[in-house]
């Protein structure tokens, strides 16, 4: 602690906690205020707001079929096509359904008139 150098005593300038009360209040000093214009930006935010949403109100309103809804559900990967399959009343039909769109007519290989066994 020998090879510290010594600190030289710190004494502030003549007057300076006399005059520091006068400083601060200086600084602080009242700004013009304007209380109305707080209130006209809440205003504004909420007319915005109302409006942006009653321009979605059409939109959100839309009532959707049921074959859409579903779809819906089934792209959101909330519902998988054995949950789809297990609500309808003949799941077969749907099968039926979804592989004649998928593959059109075909023609069976061979005729029920022609048994080879």
């Amino acid at each position: 602690m020998e090879k510290l150098p010594k600190l030289q005593e710190f004494t502030p300038p003549e007057g300076y906690f006399e005059t520091l009360p006068d400083e601060i209040l200086k600084k602080t000093a009242q700004k013009p205020s304007f209380p109305y214009l707080k209130y006209a930006a809440a205003a504004l935010l909420f007319v915005t707001l109302g409006w942006w949403q009653l321009g979605n109100l059409d939109q959100s309103t839309q009532q959707l079929s049921l074959e859409e809804e579903a779809l819906l559900y089934i792209e959101s990967n909330q519902w998988t096509a054995e949950d789809v399959l297990s609500l309808s009343e003949n799941p077969n039909e749907i099968l039926d359904m979804i592989i004649m769109e998928e593959f059109g007519q075909q023609d069976p290989l061979w005729a029920e008139e022609d048994n080879w066994f």
